[in-house]
């Protein structure tokens, strides 16, 4: 940090800070997965660590769900509907590729949307309203990997979704 001293010149100091990743270990059968909260920049030094402690060859891949292999999380509540939906790589004519992000209240059927109609495309996030017991959440799943839950259902929805990471491997 640049700070002025009395006569006007700089000085410079070092401001030490201190960040945390919450995370946990899920143990599902004889698998073990990470589950990191809000994910930020500093996983990679969390993942480096757990490297220094696994030895050579420790890696990571992130669990993906997709349309072809759906979690239960659906079956297992009263009622859910789509969102929200952001798709890239939509391509409308020869020289021009859209990114449509999509969102109701009331839900979405993707099949019903005729703005998707012919186009190729791929979901880069997609949310989802759960409704469990009166009680609403929310869960979204990313290309990328991420999955964000919310609401006042959320550590339902978590254990949920655990039980199912065994399918995604």
């Amino acid at each position: 940090m640049t700070k002025l001293d009395p006569e006007g010149l700089p000085t410079y100091e070092q401001i030490e800070s201190v960040s945390f990743t919450d995370f946990a270990l899920v143990e599902v059968g004889d698998l073990t997965f990470l589950r990191v909260e809000n994910p930020g920049r500093n996983v990679r030094d969390l993942l480096n660590a757990l490297e220094t402690l696994a030895g050579m060859g420790f890696t990571v891949k992130p669990i993906t769900f997709d349309k072809g292999q759906p979690t239960t999380v659906f079956s297992s509540v009263d009622a859910s509907k789509l969102v929200g939906l952001k798709v890239v790589g939509a391509v409308l004519t020869d020289d021009l590729v859209a990114r449509m992000e999509f969102a109701s209240k009331e839900g979405m059927v993707v099949e019903n949307m005729t703005v998707l109609d012919g186009l190729k495309y791929k979901v880069e996030h997609a949310v989802f309203e759960l409704v469990l017991g009166g009680l609403k959440g929310q869960i979204a799943f990313a290309a990328n990997g991420a999955v964000k839950i919310s609401g006042q259902v959320a550590p339902k929805l978590v254990s949920l979704v655990e039980e199912d990471l065994h399918l995604f491997v």
